[in-house]
């Protein structure tokens, strides 16, 4: 049985990013950049009024209510063909290039015109006020991004800047879902006696999708080998394969002799962790492949714990792993696993402190403890038992961040 650490590092070792492509930039959002981006201008690519206002020499505004003559008016997206000298100003509109001769702007509110062509400033302005300098963002052939960002909103706005109209991003991998279990029937079926709805599968769809790759759900699989070979041969030419039951020691659980007949090298079939022990863990030529356990809970926790850094990993990510921390315990709380425990939680912020419950729980098929919580405790085999008001390690889910 291998330790969890041990396990998230043999599974990292083995992923890597699955190549790149070239997109539209509107297509590129949620995306990790492959390539460092070059600015090919200046930005501002020029002086340019900062507010809407006057521009003129600083020097005639160094006294209150100093008058001028109003020479101009500079629309945005219009360069001057004019000068203002000493004693004069030009009305100027936000993002407009400042005429030459003109070096700061009186924000409109602190002017007042007269007539058409003349303007009082009603407040002494210093040297560049509301004047954003040519280059002062980015300067023409300097480096704006770097290989390796995530491409969020305000990095497409930037890259839009620059001109990129296509960007090179890191390709999502495909994921194939397989559900393993004669006692399964499908989500809008009634189970009869003996069976029971398949959840797995969509739950690790949704985890999936939110993890930013792609993926595909076969359906359920009965626990046939027949069946089970034909559809893991399916599933092996994504990416990625997860495989849901299957992997205890019953004497159904095929699959990972089935792994095995197609070529599948196994790395670990057993993990030192609750819930979650018996997790297989290999790889083909082309795809990673994981046996996860039929339990709902336990598969959605090693999809958390090792399953989703090495998407991350996949798509380019410098940082796969989920937000690790600590927290005050709001109640008591004790375990008697002797292996690395991930409890479900509910994490919340108060008075910008960390405060974290546990979930009470029936084990690793309550769906609804689980559906409850948006974090996890975790203890090892050091301690065991918490009280409340003291410091406990959790883990943030990525639904943490939504139910803040």
């Amino acid at each position: 049985m291998i330790a969890v650490k041990d396990a998230i590092e043999i599974t990292l070792d083995e992923a890597a990013p699955r190549g790149v492509e070239e997109v539209e930039l509107k297509n590129a959002s949620g995306y990790i950049l492959a390539e460092d981006i070059f600015s090919d201008i200046d930005v501002p690519p020029f002086e340019k009024s900062s507010m809407d206002g006057y521009a003129f020499k600083a020097a005639d505004c160094q006294n209150k209510l100093t008058t001028l003559d109003v020479v101009g008016s500079i629309p945005a997206g219009v360069y001057p063909d004019f000068e203002v000298e000493h004693g004069q100003a030009a009305k100027i509109m936000t993002g407009a290039p400042l005429p030459q001769g003109a070096d700061s702007v009186q924000m409109v509110e602190k002017t007042q015109a007269i007539g058409e062509n003349k303007v009082k400033i009603l407040e002494p302005v210093s040297l560049g006020k509301n004047v954003a300098r040519k280059s002062e963002v980015i300067k023409a052939d300097s480096k704006v991004l770097s290989k390796g960002v995530f491409i969020s909103p305000a990095v497409a706005g930037a890259l839009a800047t620059v001109g990129m109209a296509r960007v090179s991003i890191f390709k999502r991998p495909e994921v194939g879902i397989l559900v393993t279990g004669d006692e399964l029937v499908e989500v809008a079926q009634k189970p009869k006696a003996g069976q029971i709805r398949s959840s797995n599968g969509y739950s690790l769809y949704s985890q999936v999708v939110d993890s930013g790759a792609l993926p595909e759900l076969f359906g359920i699989v009965p626990d046939n080998i027949e069946y089970l070979t034909k559809s893991i041969e399916l599933g092996l030419q994504k990416d990625v394969l997860l495989i849901s039951g299957g992997v205890s020691m019953g004497d159904y659980d095929f699959v990972e002799e089935v792994m095995l007949e197609h070529g599948v090298k196994i790395f670990y079939d057993k993990v030192n962790i609750k819930p979650g022990k018996p997790t297989v863990f290999g790889r083909t030529s082309e795809a990673l492949v994981f046996g996860l356990p039929g339990n709902p809970v336990s598969a959605s926790t090693i999809f958390e714990i090792i399953v989703r850094p090495a998407l991350r990993k996949m798509m380019g990510f410098s940082n796969y792993h989920s937000v690790k921390m600590e927290a005050t315990l709001e109640k008591d709380y004790a375990t008697n696993t002797k292996r690395e425990n991930y409890h479900p939680a509910w994490t919340f912020m108060k008075d910008n402190s960390f405060y974290t419950s546990p979930i009470q729980s029936r084990g690793s098929a309550d769906v609804v403890a689980f559906a409850n919580s948006n974090s996890y405790l975790i203890t090892t085999k050091g301690k065991q038992e918490f009280n409340s008001g003291e410091t406990i390690e959790v883990i943030l889910r990525p639904e943490f961040w939504k139910t803040m």
